[in-house]
């Protein structure tokens, strides 16, 4: 065993040595090109610097300057013009030389770069070390300066720094050798490693072995030991596995989830149902369901669940922390090795409240055309028919009745204009968002229009609209509409003599426009349901004024069309005044 373990010492310790010296080799290598590179780059703008103060640097001496800064750097000094062409050289007759534009380092000194590389040099023929820097003196045909050293100079140092680095490593290696060969009977033997095995699996490290192999009973127990082990470690990450996916699912769920044991107390809730119930599990879990969700219909639905084993589903309506409607499914849990066995109950909860809200507003809407519709039409058809019983023979009688008949065909016209342009606004096929808008233009425009309406009832319009308001992007059409819906609503619903002002301001990125009236005000009850198609805070004084119950819903539609906003304030005998803010873009691409 002695010897087995000391043969796996000197493999590690030959690793790590071999490792370490190749690693070192090519690190000092590559510290030493650096190194020559920088010489010669230092050395290159040095050779710039005297040539910049050289006043008899001409094509006829250059070739001279590069012997002679050759022999004080110990390097191949060249000098390149803008074409390429050698104009001078210390190691070979430039007449010889062929044009160098294409050359790798040539062309990053071109570029106003450092040009560096290593390639072989057909005019000497060696392998060489090529730097070059250009020269960027005005008025002169010099254009690069290029130093080189021939490679084999780095290789002989390549090989003297192998030879030390291998002489240290065969040193180190003796040394190492003698010293494991006398600290070998200090490794831990098989029953150290067992020992430790077995308390890091206490621990959690299930997949933990021992790396030995004997042929007596160690040997049996090791193998035994790391079979035990790997099964041990198999077990809990399939486990483990099972459980994050099943975690992951149920906390993925858009539905609320609920796990309770038979005692009813919560195992399990999934963060849908935390924030359905304004909860955490760590708060709850352990807790009575009745405790956290108040509601006896869901407790007699599970205490039949857990007595009857039976699925089932109800709809639940609960009204803290708010009010919600949901529909409950419970289901048993059942062990999978005995069915017959229940551990508890699965509730999965769906929120329907805005499915019921939107069911409610579809029946209110059909029922409020259908009304709508009819009474107009039961109009008509009673004057009809009194006018085919004879009633049309008397003109006066007549007139009156066709006057009355085309009001209430009038107030049908509006109800299906109005029902058409809260379609047409809800669809978005009209939006034209690149359309510009004059604001101010379309105010004075509707004020023009609105004031005749206003003057017949005593009623004054007073615009404070700021006169140089942006432009904005959108249907013109629905702004104007939007206006006329507002501020017609103003005049309907104020006193002969009173007035309706029209504010008009831009903040920031926001258009921000204000209608108020001094009229008969809402009162607050009223204001959350203000802008529902067909509500009316007073039924019969708005059909009396000929209003079809859609004005404001149109309103509030216009805005959400323009991504705006729409608030309401009103006080009981003081008026009320409505704000509309939208947000002003530029014209989308």
């Amino acid at each position: 065993m002695q010897k087995k373990i000391f043969l796996a010492f000197i493999i590690l310790v030959l690793i790590g040595v071999f490792t370490t010296g190749f690693l070192a080799l090519n690190l000092v290598k590559a510290n030493y090109l650096n190194d020559i590179e920088d010489k010669l780059i230092t050395n290159s703008l040095l050779i710039e610097e005297f040539l910049r103060e050289e006043n008899n640097f001409k094509r006829d001496n250059i070739d001279s300057l590069a012997n002679k800064y050759s022999e004080k750097i110990d390097a191949r000094v060249t000098f390149i013009n803008k074409e390429g062409w050698v104009i001078g050289d210390s190691d070979v007759d430039i007449e010889n030389l062929e044009n160098h534009k294409e050359r790798p380092e040539i062309k990053e000194a071109y570029d106003g770069e450092i040009g560096v590389s290593t390639r072989h040099s057909d005019s000497i023929d060696r392998d060489m070390l090529y730097v070059a820097i250009p020269f960027k003196e005005k008025n002169r045909e010099l254009s690069v300066i290029r130093l080189s050293v021939p490679m084999k100079r780095l290789d002989q140092y390549y090989k003297t720094l192998f030879r030390y680095i291998v002489i240290s490593m065969f040193s180190g290696l003796i040394i190492a050798f003698l010293l494991g060969f006398r600290y070998v009977n200090s490794v831990t033997d098989p029953i150290q490693q067992l020992t430790t095995a077995t308390k890091k699996i206490a621990d959690g490290n299930y997949g933990e072995k021992v790396y030995f192999r004997t042929e007596d009973e160690l040997g049996v127990l090791a193998d035994n030991f790391n079979v035990m082990s790997m099964k041990l470690d198999n077990t809990i990450d399939e486990l483990q596995e099972s459980n994050t996916k099943m975690k992951a699912i149920l906390t993925s769920m858009l539905n609320g989830v609920i796990a309770l044991d038979n005692s009813k107390k919560i195992m399990f809730i999934n963060p849908t149902a935390e924030k359905m119930f304004n909860l955490k599990e760590k708060d709850v879990k352990g807790k009575y369901i009745l405790e956290v969700v108040r509601n006896n219909i869901l407790d007699d639905l599970i205490q039949n669940l857990i007595k009857d084993k039976v699925s089932s589903k109800e709809e639940i309506e609960i009204f803290e922390p708010e009010h919600k409607i949901f529909n409950v499914y419970s289901n048993p849990i059942a062990l999978n090795s005995n069915p017959n066995i229940i551990i508890g109950v699965v509730i999965m909860i769906q929120d329907v409240t805005e499915i019921r809200k939107l069911e409610r507003m579809r029946k209110d809407f059909v029922g409020n055309v259908s009304h709508e519709l009819k009474t107009p039409l039961t109009s008509i058809k009673g004057f009809v028919e009194t006018l085919k019983q004879g009633a049309g023979d008397n003109k006066e009688v007549r007139n009156k009745f066709l006057d009355i008949l085309e009001i209430e065909a009038n107030r049908l016209n509006a109800l299906i204009e109005d029902l058409l342009l809260l379609s047409e606004i809800e669809s978005g096929n009209n939006i034209n968002r690149n359309k510009v808008i004059n604001i101010n233009k379309s105010i004075d425009d509707i004020l023009k229009v609105l004031n005749e309406v206003a003057k017949k009832k005593d009623i004054t319009l007073i615009d404070k609209v700021n006169k140089n308001l942006p432009q904005l992007f959108g249907n013109e059409g629905w702004f104007k509409q939007m206006l006329v819906n507002l501020i017609d609503n103003g005049i309907k619903y104020t006193p002969s003599g009173g007035k309706v002002i029209i504010t008009g301001y831009n903040v920031k990125d926001n258009l921000i426009i204000k209608v108020k009236d001094n009229g008969m005000g809402i009162e607050k009850n009223h204001l959350s349901r203000l802008f529902e198609r067909f509500y009316r805070v007073d039924k019969a004084r708005s059909r009396k004024i000929g209003g079809t119950g859609l004005g404001l819903a149109i309103v509030k539609h216009i805005v959400l069309s323009f991504d705006g906003k729409i608030d309401v304030k009103s006080k009981v005998g003081k008026g009320t005044e409505f704000i509309v803010t939208l947000p002003i873009k530029n014209k989308e691409l």
